[in-house]
C-alpha cells in the first residue's frame, strides 16, 4: 500500500499486547506477531481514533526528544506494514454500502417514528443473521441486552437485594430500591437511540471504542445523572417499538406490561423523578467525601459505580475473552504470578472512559485515560511489592469478575503502603480503588485455592500532559 503525509490511519481493532521483561512489545495481528519498543504503546493510543500520518508524527515530535522521535517514527511504520494499523479509507471502500445503508436507517428512523423503527428493527434481523453467519470462530462482541441471559450474571448482592425487594412488594430499579408506585415513572429525558453504526454525533467523543460492540442495532444510550457516565443498551424488536411510542406519547408508563416496565426501570429507561434527583444529589455528596478520602487516606474506595447490567455483561464477555485465548500468561512471573491479561482492548477502552468522567469529579485536577489492563488471577496468584509508572498520576483497580463471589469481608485485598503502614482495601464485584500507584507501594499476597478474581485497572495521565 502507497503511503502519503496525509493517509489517514487507525489501530485496527482487537490486538494482542505483551511486555516482557526487557521492554519489548509485542504486538500480536491474527498469526504475525510484531516486535517493538515501548514506543508502540504510544503509537497504538494514538491512533485509537482515525489520524493522518502527518499528523501523527507531528504528535510523536513533540512527545519525544530527537533521538527518541526517529525510533517512535520507525516503529509506526513499523506497525502500519504489519497491519497493526489499518488504511481507513480502504476500510471505507470495503464498507461504504453498509454504512450508507446504515445512514438511511438512521434518516428514516428518526423521521418516520414507529413505523421506521420497526421497519429497520426487521431489516436489522436479518442483516444479523446473514452478518453472523460470516463472523469468524474467533470473533467476541460485547453486549447488554435486557434479557434473562444477562440477568443471569448480576452479581448475588443485587440478585439478593432485588429477591428481597419483591418479596416486600418494593419494585427494584438500577440498584435501588424504587418506591415510586410503577404507574408514576416517567422515560428517561437522558436517552438516545442509535440505529446505525456510529454513535450520536453529539456522543461521539463520549464513546470511543466501539469497535467490539455487538453489530446488532438498535441499541439505546442511557446517561446516569448520578455518575454522569453513558451505558449501552441492545433492544429487543418489540422493546424498540415500545421505546419510539413511549418517546412521541403514544404509550404511556403505566400502560407497560408489568415485565417490560420492570425492564425499562432497571436500565434506568424508566425513572422516577424525584429519585433520580436525590440520586443525583447522593453522587454529588459521595464525590465530596472521597475527595476528602483521598487527602487524607490517599486512597478512595469506590462502591458500585458499574451498573449491574452492564457489569453482568462485562462479566460474560471478558469471560469469553479468557475462554477464547485472548488473555495470556504473564511474561514475568517473578512480578506478577499466575495471571493472565490483555492491554488496551477496546470494551476495556470504553468502560475506562466512561469512568473517567467520575474520577474527574474526585482528583484534584483533570485527568484523561492513558492505558488500562484486564487481568484474571488464578488460585495461587499474587503480586508483588511495586510502584508503577511515573507517567501514571493516578490507578484505579476495579473488580469485575470473582469466581465464588465473596462479601466484602472475605473479598482478596489490595494492600496499599501508606506512611509506613499496611492498608488492606477489600472489594466485592463492581467496586474500586483509586490511588496513586506510581508513589505508594501496593501489592496482593497469595490468593487462595479455589479462587479467581478478575480485575480492570485503569491508568490515568495528567489532561494537560501530552
Amino acid at each position: 500500500m502507497k503511503l502519503n503525509p496525509e493517509t489517514v490511519l487507525r489501530r485496527r481493532p482487537y490486538l494482542r499486547l505483551a511486555l516482557n521483561s526487557s521492554d519489548e512489545v509485542q504486538v500480536s495481528v491474527g498469526e504475525r506477531t510484531i516486535k517493538c519498543g515501548l514506543h508502540a504503546l504510544a503509537v497504538l493510543e494514538l491512533f485509537s481514533r482515525p489520524l493522518s500520518i502527518a499528523d501523527a508524527i507531528k504528535q510523536l515530535g513533540a512527545r519525544y526528544a530527537a533521538g527518541e522521535r526517529v525510533a517512535a517514527i520507525a516503529t509506526l511504520f513499523r506497525l502500519q506494514e504489519g497491519g497493526a494499523l489499518r488504511d481507513v479509507s480502504a476500510r471505507d471502500e470495503e464498507d461504504g454500502a453498509a454504512h450508507e445503508q446504515n445512514a438511511a436507517h438512521d434518516k428514516s428512523a428518526s423521521v418516520g417514528g414507529v413505523e421506521a423503527v420497526e421497519k429497520f428493527v426487521g431489516d436489522a434481523r436479518s442483516e444479523d443473521n446473514e452478518r453472523n453467519e460470516n463472523l469468524s470462530a474467533d470473533e467476541i462482541y460485547f453486549e447488554c441486552a435486557l434479557d434473562d441471559s444477562t440477568r443471569a450474571l448480576i452479581p448475588y448482592r443485587e440478585r439478593d437485594a432485588r429477591a428481597a425487594a419483591a418479596a416486600a412488594g418494593v419494585p427494584r430499579a438500577a440498584g435501588t430500591l424504587q418506591t415510586t408506585p410503577t404507574a408514576a415513572l416517567e422515560l428517561n429525558p437522558h436517552l438516545f437511540l442509535q440505529t446505525g453504526d456510529d454513535a450520536p454525533a453529539h456522543l461521539a467523543a463520549r464513546v470511543p471504542f466501539l469497535d467490539r460492540f455487538s453489530p446488532r442495532r438498535p441499541l439505546l444510550w442511557v446517561e446516569d445523572t448520578g455518575t454522569e457516565t453513558l451505558a449501552p443498551y441492545w433492544l429487543m424488536p418489540e422493546h424498540a417499538r415500545l421505546f419510539v411510542q413511549l418517546k412521541e406519547g403514544k404509550v404511556a408508563p403505566a400502560e407497560l406490561d408489568a415485565d417490560t416496565s420492570a425492564r425499562f426501570a432497571e436500565a434506568r429507561i424508566l425513572i422516577a423523578p424525584e429519585e433520580d434527583a436525590a440520586r443525583a444529589d447522593n453522587w454529588r455528596r459521595a464525590c465530596e467525601e472521597l475527595r476528602r478520602d483521598l487527602q487524607s487516606e490517599q486512597h478512595a474506595v469506590m462502591r458500585k459505580i458499574i451498573h449491574p447490567l452492564q457489569l453482568a455483561a462485562l462479566r460474560r464477555y471478558f469471560r469469553a475473552l479468557d475462554a477464547r485465548g485472548h488473555l495470556k500468561a504473564s511474561s514475568n512471573k517473578h512480578y506478577a504470578h499466575r495471571r493472565r491479561s490483555i492491554y488496551d482492548e477496546e470494551t476495556a477502552r470504553f468502560v475506562q472512559q466512561q469512568i473517567n468522567a467520575l474520577v474527574n469529579r474526585i482528583t484534584p485536577a483533570p485527568v484523561r485515560p492513558s492505558h488500562c489492563q484486564v487481568s484474571v488471577y488464578q488460585p495461587g496468584a499474587f503480586l508483588r511489592r511495586h510502584k508503577d509508572q511515573p507517567q501514571y498520576v493516578w490507578n484505579l483497580s476495579l473488580v469485575v469478575d470473582a469466581e465464588p463471589e465473596s462479601e466484602e469481608a472475605n473479598a482478596w485485598p489490595i494492600c496499599v503502603e501508606v506512611e509506613g503502614r499496611a492498608r488492606e482495601v477489600r472489594l466485592e464485584i463492581g467496586d474500586a480503588v483509586l490511588y496513586r500507584g506510581a508513589e505508594f507501594t501496593h501489592w496482593r499476597d497469595v490468593l487462595p485455592d479455589g479462587e479467581s478474581v478478575t480485575m480492570l485497572f485503569c491508568f490515568f495521565s495528567l489532561a494537560d500532559d501530552e
